[in-house]
């Protein structure tokens, strides 16, 4: 079948975004040798090049699934959905975080609602896109161009648990690049440094990958614990956004990592932690809808 417009302005446009993450990735390593007048923090050389790895991730996935989108592959279809939806969320969440995000006092009206609107832009435009891949691939004509005649999907996987899953190989991802970059873990009011944080960065990064595996091999076993998981961690969101002490104990944490106890003080009392956090509580919960709701497509797997 012949392969829509819009399919292949998308592998095109996908293909552009991964590019430019490679550039990001390779300036923000090449920052690291540039000589600087101020002080680093301890940690800022293994996060920063935690996240050019993770850019290097996401740019080689992204020209991965371009290519398979020009040959028409149904399992890129399923990449780029999965994709779009983290595009979507992240780019609201950044938007409304930089817009919630406390300035210096001094700055004016005209610079505020400029930096205002650079951030719309600049996050509008991954939302739009991602918005634009989610309508594109789920019209019948992709639908119809992905499905050849000789591939059998055979996949009767929810897109909801598919997306699941690989947020949960992504959080086992980034706890192993926490691992690496030294960061200390925030838990509850609790916080570990350390070997400690690494062994609890560890256990968590197991636990994700193995749901995230077993949510796409559609496991019943991965769906229950998958619920247990995000029912946790929504609680650990919720209870920093509402629970006074905890929501302190994080201020007092955050000083450690960061010397200007005025922006501290600041983001502190502006509304970007309730976003944050009212987010991550959401997300999970959406997460556990989509686990229970789906779960007839695990007793199909099982009884295959």
């Amino acid at each position: 079948m012949k392969r829509p417009v819009g399919v292949t302005a998308s592998a095109i446009v996908a293909i552009l975004g991964s590019i430019f993450a490679l550039v990001l990735a390779v300036g923000a390593t090449a920052a690291l040798f540039m000589p600087t007048t101020k002080p680093q923090p301890a940690n800022t050389t293994p996060t920063i090049i935690a996240g050019a790895l993770m850019l290097v991730v996401l740019a080689g996935v992204g020209i991965w699934t371009s290519v398979g989108l020009y040959r028409l592959r149904p399992w890129a279809r399923t990449s780029i959905l999965v994709f779009s939806g983290f595009m979507a969320v992240g780019s609201i969440f950044v938007l409304l975080g930089s817009m919630a995000a406390p300035l210096p006092p001094d700055t004016s009206v005209d610079t505020r609602n400029a930096l205002h609107i650079a951030m719309a832009v600049f996050f509008g435009i991954p939302f739009l896109i991602a918005v634009w891949w989610l309508i594109q691939f789920n019209t019948q004509s992709t639908k119809a161009a992905f499905a050849s005649q000789d591939a059998e999907t055979g996949s009767s996987r929810p897109v909801s648990i598919t997306i699941i899953a690989w947020l949960s190989i992504f959080g086992g991802v980034s706890c192993v690049l926490a691992i690496l970059s030294r960061q200390p873990l925030f838990l509850f009011g609790a916080v570990f440094h350390g070997w400690t944080a690494g062994v609890v960065y560890a256990i968590y990064g197991a636990l994700s990958l193995f749901i995230g595996k077993g949510l796409l091999d559609l496991r019943e076993e991965a769906r229950i614990l998958g619920i247990g998981w995000y029912a946790f961690s929504f609680l650990h969101s919720a209870a920093i956004a509402f629970v006074p002490a905890l929501r302190e104990r994080m201020v007092d944490y955050q000083r450690t990592l960061t010397p200007n106890d005025q922006e501290v003080a600041a983001i502190a009392q502006s509304m970007l932690p309730n976003l944050i956090f009212g987010l991550a509580a959401l997300l999970s919960a959406l997460a556990i809808w989509f686990l229970v709701r789906n779960r007839a497509a695990f007793g199909r797997a099982e009884s295959a």
